[in-house]
């Protein structure tokens, strides 16, 4: 083929625009290479309309140019102006010879594959000074060589063919050589068929996605990301997978791992006998062994008054005489031991309330190998009015026992001791007399069932031997978890968690550890709960003050997007913040409106019935039948005292116990309350409330200084209304009256009227839990992991004033206090804030920061 030539109507695409090969000779040799050019078309099936395929076109034009799998045509005339008509080029390596493979690109589709045509190479060189020279904005470049350069126009929606007109070089001259040429064409058309896997990615993009494919390089800390201009390549495999690119050459980019940052965490020890590391074996009063014990024997002295009075009554016919419903001896036997069964129950509650504000930590500090401690396990008590056995699913059987001894004993103690004394009538010395006696089977029972709460407390002493907790102190506020994680390496599986209905549900399970850690390549020790082994993955929290100052971003003024058109428009989470059925879409269901009116409704129902009943024709004052057998057996149980004993007291005491978990939910939603108000709130009002692990009346106390008057109502009615299962277990016993020559029920009248006293203030007080605006969030806040959602991108855990305290009165110190570069306390508030990575998110911050626009609250006065 060394002297052929070239007719008009030939044409290759993608002619190499340096090389200008000599024009044809004669004819013969034309038609030998029109037929080499045929039998190559033959043998690799080009087609034409494929993208994903060499393609050979036959034109007017008197020019060759080389079919590429990269390279597709344009049209010069014609050309759009539109977005979609722009092309981006980039360079590419050809591989080397390997075996053929006829698999098309995995990442754009044949029919959305984008084409481009090489404008054919002209007969003179080019000139140094063009290729230099600015081209238009509707031209790309595309190189192939070292120097050589081909235009490209922009992109048609079809292959357009070309007429002669449309091309400026001259026609091949006779009398040179123009194998050159036909040499070209072939390596050109053989090159690509050569290449083993999938094809490459096509060299012009025109969607959005083909931008996102370029390879983000390390900028080396910086905060800012690169883009490299580097070659495309793809992993020689049959199957399609996503491409993988070639690595920019050492001298082009700095190299770094894969991993954006490769350090990791390493669990440490703390340093001995330093102030700064101080020991994490925190535990709070409650749990403390001394506390524990002293519960403990108030247990055992209740279980020995219960064995001496089942004992001495069977040895002895009874234990004290019966003289009336008036005496001192009937409040005794009626209302003195419901009396001493309740503050053993108060502190059964304020124990189980530190078992499970602790919990997570503890078990975190120990290791255990347990992958949904954070959203699994309740931080807020749930062991009322149903047995919680969670502690049991998540690896703590000796929290979990404790627990349901803790429930058994609450549910069933005071109702079994209102009925555990009891009239019966003994002959003595020929004499018949009553007497109070001991229900034995009830006594027994009740001795069981103190028994398990003594077990259940002297494992917890057990549990706690070790002494290793994880914490420095007591973490009983917002504050403190804020310690605790601000330099955590999970807080990346927290995205988007602060919209989601349920933040457990969205987190996958990690075994995490709560102590002491260093990173890898950095010998300092900070504290917080991390995953062993694994990299930090929020490297600006990782980060010195003076590296910040460097990022000119981070002062940047900053602001809201309301109308949702900026740079983040299509991100799907986005319109989550800013809708109401998002922000206000949770709240407890027994606080929901449609609960609370249920709530209210049946217990004003029940009370006025409950009234009615008692009063209509002296119902009550003047008795009423049993209708049920009186006479004590051998064991001194009577069916009717046992029924209107045991049954009153069941109903109030469910009554009592259900009203816990509306007065700690209360207790626990009023910082979001309080951070919630259009102007946000101080941090003592806020973030360093502690009411949910506050004694009962200290609560009511610090409720009422703070002018949180529903919080300390509620908080005082919880312990008021023990005083209904303490009444209606002792008021009502069975009689005999003469004057009826018949037994009956009768009451006691004071304990009567004072009982509906406080039936009445119970349905008063739901009038009172009728839950604000500012109490409904986005979603629960039980666990740590929906706490920390509200969290995981907020600027206080990068805030200076909050960095690694080291005791809780430092931490409180700081925030109680001005900063010295500001005149006033800071404010924080519950809403939209621009987070540490640029972007808006719900959850809590300072109300204000300078160089940002002001926290978006958007409950308003509304409460």
């Amino acid at each position: 083929m060394s002297n052929t030539s070239i007719p008009r109507n030939f044409s290759l695409r993608n002619v190499n625009s340096e090389y200008n090969p000599p024009p044809a000779k004669d004819a013969a040799k034309f038609k030998r290479t029109v037929a080499a050019s045929k039998a190559l078309q033959r043998k690799f099936r080009l087609t034409r309309g494929t993208a994903s395929k060499p393609q050979l076109h036959r034109t007017e034009s008197r020019q060759s140019a080389a079919a590429s799998d990269d390279y597709y045509s344009f049209s010069e005339r014609g050309a759009s102006s539109s977005p979609e008509s722009r092309v981006t080029a980039m360079r590419f390596t050809t591989p080397d010879s390997q075996p053929s493979s006829t698999a098309s690109s995995p990442t754009v589709p044949r029919t959305q594959q984008p084409q481009a045509v090489a404008q054919p190479p002209r007969r003179h060189n080019p000139d140094p000074q063009d290729l230099g020279s600015p081209r238009p904005p509707t031209t790309s470049t595309v190189r192939f060589g070292e120097d050589s350069i081909a235009r490209i126009s922009p992109k048609s929606d079809e292959t357009v063919r070309r007429v002669p007109s449309e091309y400026a070089g001259p026609a091949p001259t006779p009398g040179l050589d123009d194998s050159p040429y036909v040499r070209f064409a072939i390596d050109q058309l053989t090159r690509d068929e050569q290449v083993h896997g999938p094809r490459r990615q096509d060299s012009v993009s025109t969607r959005e996605s083909d931008y996102n494919e370029e390879r983000l390089v390390w900028d080396e800390g910086l905060g800012y990301f690169t883009r490299a201009r580097t070659p495309i390549r793809h992993t020689p495999t049959p199957l399609p997978e996503r491409p993988k690119y070639k690595s920019p050459s050492p001298q082009a980019l700095p190299q770094r791992p894969d991993s954006i940052d490769p350090e990791s965490f390493v669990a440490v020890d703390p340093p001995e006998d330093d102030l700064l590391y101080p020991p994490l074996d925190y535990l709070p009063i409650a749990l403390r062994p001394l506390t524990l014990l002293a519960v403990t024997f108030c247990c055992l002295l209740m279980i020995a008054g219960i064995v001496f009075c089942n004992v001495w009554s069977n040895r002895h016919d009874g234990i004290w005489a019966y003289d009336g419903q008036s005496s001192a001896r009937y409040f005794v036997m009626q209302f003195l031991p419901q009396i001493l069964a309740a503050p053993i129950m108060i502190l059964t509650f304020i124990v189980q309330a530190a078992v499970y504000r602790i919990a997570p930590f503890a078990m975190m500090a120990a290791e255990r190998k347990r992958g949904y401690v954070l959203q699994g396990l309740p931080i807020i008590p749930r062991n009322f009015v149903f047995p919680d056995f969670s502690h049991f699913r998540y690896g703590e059987p000796l929290f979990g026992f404790s627990h349901c001894a803790i429930w058994l004993s609450n549910f069933f103690s005071i109702p079994l001791i209102s009925c555990l004394f009891q009239a019966k009538y003994y002959v003595v010395d020929g004499q018949g007399l009553w007497k109070w006696t001991s229900v034995q089977a009830i006594g027994w029972t009740l001795v069981a069932s103190y028994g398990l709460l003594t077990i259940g407390l002297l494992l917890l002493v057990v549990r706690f031997i070790p002494g290793w907790t994880g914490l420095m102190w007591d973490p009983v506020c917002l504050a403190d978890l804020i310690s605790i994680i601000q330099r955590s390496n999970i807080l990346h599986d927290y995205e988007h968690s602060e919209t989601v209905p349920s933040v457990k549900e969205s987190l996958d399970p990690r075994v995490l550890r709560l102590g002491y850690w260093k990173l890898s390549m950095k010998p300092e020790v900070f504290y917080g709960i991390g995953e062993v082994d694994a990299p930090i993955r929020t490297p600006s929290l990782h980060q010195t003050e003076k590296t910040k100052e460097k990022q000119p971003h981070g002062l940047a003024k900053v602001c809201f997007d309301l109308e949702h058109a900026g740079a983040f428009a299509n991100d799907p989470f986005d319109h989550h913040l800013y809708s109401p059925f998002t922000r206000y879409r949770w709240t407890p269901w027994f606080l929901r409106k449609p609960s609370i009116i249920i709530w209210t409704i049946i217990v004003f129902a029940l009370f006025i019935a409950f009234v009615a009943v008692s009063f209509i024709d002296n119902a009550i004052k003047g008795g009423f039948p049993p209708k049920l057998p009186t006479l004590p057996s051998v064991s001194a149980f009577s069916s009717s005292n046992f029924l209107y004993s045991f049954v009153p007291a069941l109903i109030g005491n469910f009554l009592f116990l259900a009203w816990q978990p509306v007065d700690l939910y209360f207790r626990a939603l009023q910082p979001f309350e309080e951070l919630s108000a259009p102007s946000g709130a101080s941090a003592d009002k806020s973030i360093l409330l502690s009411y949910p692990s506050s004694l009962p009346l200290q609560i009511t106390m610090q409720a009422i200084i703070n002018g949180h008057f529903k919080v300390a109502w509620i908080s005082f009615m919880s312990i008021v209304f023990i005083a209904i299962p303490i009444l209606s277990g002792g008021v009502f016993i069975a009689l005999w009256y003469p004057s009826h020559q018949d037994v009956r029920i009768s009451s006691l009248m004071p304990a009567f009227y004072s009982l509906i006293a406080f039936c009445a203030l119970y349905a008063v007080s739901f009038l009172a839990i009728w839950p604000g605006r500012r109490r409904h969030l986005p979603h629960d806040i039980t666990t740590l992991a929906d706490l920390m959602s509200y969290f995981y991108q907020s600027p206080l855990l990068a805030d200076k004033l909050l960095r690694e305290p080291r005791s809780k009165t430092d931490l409180v110190t700081r925030l109680i206090v001005a900063p010295p570069s500001e005149r006033l306390l800071p404010m924080y508030g519950f809403g939209i804030y621009v987070g540490r990575d640029g972007k808006e998110h719900l959850g809590i911050d300072r109300f204000h920061r300078p160089g940002r626009t002001d926290m978006l609250i958007t409950t308003g006065s509304m409460k």
